[in-house]
């Protein structure tokens, strides 16, 4: 099992997320990748990776960073196949702490994130 790739992957994801980069996040997801949680009224919301990485681009920094103290943690990794990985993380973003569930897929060589199950609490 390939656990350095997802971990590099997984990383990638932190770095680009933190840094607001449109761009690195797009090469963390693949193109037809969705991601899912609540809306206020508890209802489904589905994002396509494209609404996704515009979001994260879209997201005004100053020259110092976020300006919020950054938290990653990979909290587990399992294999459901060689090219198959599920990892739940827990990400800060702003004044939210949320945990992903990330599905990952070893495609054309690359670990990518195919969904994304979220959820998020008020950091403390």
């Amino acid at each position: 099992m390939d656990i350095d790739g997802v971990k590099k992957a997984i990383q990638a994801y932190f770095d680009t997320g933190y840094a607001s980069d449109s761009a690195g996040m797009a090469e963390v997801f693949h193109d037809a990748a969705h991601l899912y949680t609540h809306d206020k009224d508890g209802a489904l919301t589905d994002w396509t990776s494209g609404f996704f990485v515009n979001l994260i681009g879209s997201t005004s920094q100053g020259k110092d960073g976020p300006g919020y103290p950054r938290y990653n943690e990979i909290l587990s990794i399992d294999f459901i196949g060689e090219k198959t990985a599920v990892a739940r993380v827990k990400v800060r973003v702003a004044d939210t702490l949320f945990t992903d569930i990330l599905c990952f897929m070893l495609l054309d060589g690359k670990w990518q994130i195919i969904s994304k199950v979220f959820a998020g609490v008020p950091a403390e």
